[in-house]
């Protein structure tokens, strides 16, 4: 290889703005008054270029990545000069120029044999930062670069070892290199451009065919961004390397490559965007972090503001979560001159206890049900007030249900359940419907009861109960109070029950044998008639009764053979009370409730 017709060629390629860059960085390479151009291939590029390479030592077993400057005295300068007068050689940058920043979170191991047999996949992603104020990196002019862009390369690679106890001293652990090379490969992730097939080794140094055996500087290289401006970070890269799957620890070496040109004025740019919760909403008080531009707060509304960001690529990380919130992962985002980049943040949170409140009522006339015992799920009851009202506190957010307990009326159901969503700090109206059928109509209960007695006989009591209603105008509290019952006072009455006669005959009547309240005197049962029986029963003067009273008992045979439902149909036709020495009728008040009776 012509090395000093390769170095003239390069120096005459930079442009004239670079020349008065020469004496800003001149002092890096002051001492060497003409600096010898590199002699390749003969000590070979990774020993000619291992001090002015970034170090990436790699544990595997922890998942860590730690990128180290170089430490070379002229690799600490912003670039490495390679000799001529004509003006400094810009492209490969050192430690003061740039810093190469591991992407915290980015490692990824993949299982031994998934991309290549026995070895296992490590990759990382890696952002290029421009320490320098006013100066761009641009793609390289020395060495030739494979594509337009700012030029990352893994110069070596080698296993590492790390023996315990042993410290350097800087206070890091002593890494040892093994000659172990073969272990470690890059891989395919250093994949240039992105574009198909870009990546693949190529010449840095000398012009070889990186197709031959003797080729010592072909390596596989990653393109950044075409400009990278001062003060700003690149675009983020993705590298990696194969490796055996014994493999620990492993060290690269990777050279940084790109020109330096002036910047023109840059605008910065500002981050912005929201913190909110599915749960709670959007998030107040929340701190925003931009990497190497401070911070911002955000609103009631969740929304944050970062100004003055350089451009670039830059982490934005939320800090001062709510009690109650989880950690959320940092955000990657590149803001352009003067422009606002977006980053939006969801958080899960725990919501605030709200409120549930509503009203319980029937479901067939929209009545309120008091004294009911209303429970949330997710936290606290209360007793309904006259008004059907209930009010809960302290329920937690989010999803649950409501139920209710207590004595509800015989005609109503159990009560189901109810779903409810309640907010973050939410209060919200539940008004619980409780299945219900219509109420007993009010009046005095006519109701019959059936029993089977021995020898194929069934007995039919009737009964009037005078205790289910009460008329404003029918007052005798003295007499009846006297009786020791309750309810409207019983004078008489007189009705027809009629039944199937092809499973049943009358027998007797049995009035006296039923138990009291019942008509002093016996009742006149007519069953003459198949199929219908008359009675008609009552008192004589003021004697009269009340309670739940006995009308009659009628024993009926069964017919041979006989079987199936029974019951029977009555019919009403004069019904008395009194109020003081005046007999009321109260036919209109009777209420008809029948029994049935299944024959054996």
């Amino acid at each position: 290889m012509a090395v000093a017709s390769r170095r003239t060629r390069t120096m005459r390629g930079i442009a004239t703005a670079l020349t008065a860059l020469a004496v800003v960085f001149s002092g890096a390479c002051a001492h060497e008054k003409a600096p010898a151009a590199p002699q390749l291939p003969g000590e070979g590029p990774v020993t000619q270029f291992k001090p002015m390479s970034f170090v990436a030592d790699v544990n595997t077993r922890t998942g860590s990545v730690r990128i180290t400057a170089p430490t070379a005295s002229t690799a600490n300068a912003p670039t490495l000069s390679i000799g001529g007068t004509e003006a400094p050689a810009l492209s490969l940058l050192g430690g003061e120029a740039v810093r190469l920043i591991p992407v915290a979170g980015s490692y990824v191991a993949s299982l031994p044999g998934a991309f290549a047999p026995n070895k296992i996949r490590v990759t990382f992603n890696v952002i290029i930062e421009n320490k320098l104020p006013g100066i761009s990196f641009i793609t390289p002019t020395w060495p030739t670069a494979p594509a337009a862009g700012v030029i990352l390369f893994p110069l070596d690679y080698v296993v590492t070892t790390t023996p315990g106890g042993v410290t350097g001293g800087d206070g890091n652990e002593v890494i040892i290199e093994l000659p172990s090379r073969g272990l470690v490969d890059p891989s395919i992730d250093w994949n240039g451009t992105g574009a198909a097939g870009s990546g693949a080794p190529f010449s840095f140094f000398n012009d070889a065919d990186c197709g031959l055996a003797t080729s010592n500087d072909c390596f596989r290289w990653e393109a950044y961004d075409t400009t990278i401006l001062p003060l700003s970070t690149s675009s983020i890269r993705t590298i990696g390397f194969d490796m055996d799957a014994s493999v620990g620890q492993f060290r690269v070496r990777m050279i940084a490559a790109a020109d330096l040109a002036p910047a023109g004025p840059i605008t910065p740019g500002s981050v912005a965007g929201s913190v909110t919760s599915p749960a709670r909403g959007p998030l107040a008080n929340v701190m925003v972090s931009v990497s190497g531009n401070g911070s911002g707060t955000t609103n009631a509304a969740g929304a944050y503001t970062v100004g003055s960001v350089n451009p670039g690529t830059r982490t934005v990380s939320v800090s001062n979560l709510p009690a109650g919130c989880s950690a959320v992962a940092d955000q990657s985002v590149t803001v352009a001159s003067g422009a606002t980049a977006t980053a939006n943040f969801s958080v899960a949170c725990t919501g605030l206890a709200g409120t549930i409140g509503g009203i319980v009522i029937r479901s067939n006339n929209g009545l309120p049900l008091a004294n009911l015992t209303v429970t949330a799920s997710g936290g606290g009851s209360d007793v309904t007030d006259a008004a059907g009202a209930y009010s809960i506190a302290g329920v937690a957010a989010g999803t649950g249900s409501l139920s209710i307990s207590g004595v509800l009326p015989a005609e109503c159901s159990a009560f189901a359940g109810e779903a409810y969503t309640l907010p973050s700090a939410g209060a919200i109206t539940e008004d619980l419907t409780v299945t219900c059928s219509a109420p007993p109509t009010p009046g005095y209960q006519y109701n019959t009861t059936w029993t089977a007695i021995a020898g194929g006989q069934v007995q039919l009591d009737v009964r009037l109960d005078m205790r289910t209603f009460n008329r404003a105008d029918i007052v005798d509290v003295t007499t009846v109070g006297a009786l020791g019952g309750t309810g409207d006072p019983f004078i008489g009455i007189q009705l027809a029950i009629a039944y199937d006669a092809s499973r049943l005959t009358f027998f007797e009547e049995q009035t006296a044998f039923m138990s009291a309240p019942r008509v002093a005197a016996g009742p006149t049962v007519n069953g003459g008639t198949a199929g219908n029986i008359s009675i008609l029963t009552g008192t004589v003067g003021t004697t009269f009764f009340t309670g739940n009273v006995a009308i009659v008992r009628v024993i009926f045979n069964r017919v041979a053979g006989a079987t199936g439902t029974v019951g029977t149909t009555t019919t009403i036709t004069a019904a008395n009370s009194r109020t003081g020495a005046t007999n009321v009728s109260i036919l209109a008040n009777i209420v008809n409730t029948e029994g049935t009776f299944v024959l054996p």
